[in-house]
């Protein structure tokens, strides 16, 4: 693993263990941060929360801690964008506006794909980051040793934390390339299954959008390593015409 994509990783880890531990602390001593207190009365005070709280109090699970776990996952967030600054694939995210004026979605984005190295096709690199599972529960292909994906909710997306965070950013970011790309594949699958629930076809869209995002960022996360990136499936295999390919220059707002 290159040494900056590890310190990326290791520094996006590090933010998820400290808001993990924030979270549950908050949910303790400040309940009335979040939206389903605000929306009605704060959880009573009662007598087994308070001997909980006393306990936590005695082994240094406090609000001094809360406070420290505050500045720590912000240091952490601070430290991360600084990385994905100099990460190759920063000048590209900050052309695509889902990604946002910030540098945390890369950062993250760049955690999640982690070695790099060990995906040296496109279609690794999706199966990677969770995206060889369709939008209605089942895999796209036999593959031996593998069964069947049990569908236990129509359209339960199987995404990595990061790749749902870049979903709702594709539906969000209005007037973005990458929302004109969903747009475009959620209106050929409505043509498609005009019967099917719209849900289905939501993911679909979104699925196919996020993949050409993926397959994008993984062409040139290679080439900035210096690393083959052979063309995708579609047009190495089946021989698609390569001028309906989809760029990363094609997905740049600014």
């Amino acid at each position: 693993m290159f040494q900056l994509d590890e310190d990326i990783y290791r520094t996006y880890v590090m933010i998820e263990e400290f808001q993990r531990q924030r979270l549950w602390l908050e949910r303790l001593l400040h309940p009335e941060l979040f939206k389903w207190a605000k929306q009605g009365e704060p959880p009573p005070m009662t007598d087994t929360k308070k001997i909980r709280l006393s306990v936590l109090e005695g082994i240094g699970l406090n609000e001094k801690r809360y406070q420290s776990l505050k500045e720590l996952e912000q240091g952490a967030k601070d430290e991360l964008g600084i990385l994905a600054m100099t990460h190759p694939l920063s000048e590209h995210s900050k052309r695509i506006g889902i990604f946002g004026k910030g540098t945390y979605l890369i950062g993250a984005f760049i955690a999640a794909g982690g070695n790099i190295q060990r995906t040296p096709t496109c279609s690794s690199f999706w199966k990677g980051m969770g995206l060889d599972v369709l939008s209605d529960g089942s895999v796209p292909r036999k593959i031996r040793g593998n069964k069947d994906v049990e569908r236990r909710l129509p359209c339960l997306p199987h995404v990595s934390r990061v790749g749902e965070q870049i979903r709702m950013q594709i539906n969000r970011s209005k007037g973005t390339k990458m929302r004109a790309l969903y747009e475009h594949w959620r209106a050929f699958y409505d043509e498609k299954y005009p019967d099917r629930p719209k849900m289905f076809n939501f993911k679909a869209g979104l699925r196919i959008a996020q993949k050409l995002l993926y397959s994008c960022l993984w062409e040139e996360w290679r080439k900035a390593y210096d690393l083959p990136a052979p063309e995708p499936y579609p047009f190495s295999i089946l021989g698609h015409d390569p001028s309906q390919r989809i760029r990363i220059a094609d997905l740049y707002d600014r």
